[in-house]
């Protein structure tokens, strides 16, 4: 995931496996304040306030946990 910390709207996931990623942001207290899918590897997170936040990606069952910093 890049870049990170991000600046910007958006950020490039990039994955060995291939398919439908789906992506849920968690917030530091554990809400979820997104759950999107997306096929390339561009996600949009202009809606996201400045913090820390988890980013759980499932692909093909496959999951990932990465921390995400929006600035």
């Amino acid at each position: 995931i890049y870049p990170n910390p991000v600046d910007g709207n958006y950020v490039t996931i990039l994955s060995p496996v291939q398919g439908l990623k789906e992506i849920e942001v968690y917030s530091v207290t554990g809400r979820r304040v997104m759950d999107t899918a997306i096929n390339g590897s561009t996600l949009d997170v202009s809606s996201l306030n400045t913090g820390f936040y988890l980013l759980k990606v499932a692909i093909n069952g496959k999951n990932k946990v990465s921390k995400l910093v929006v600035r």
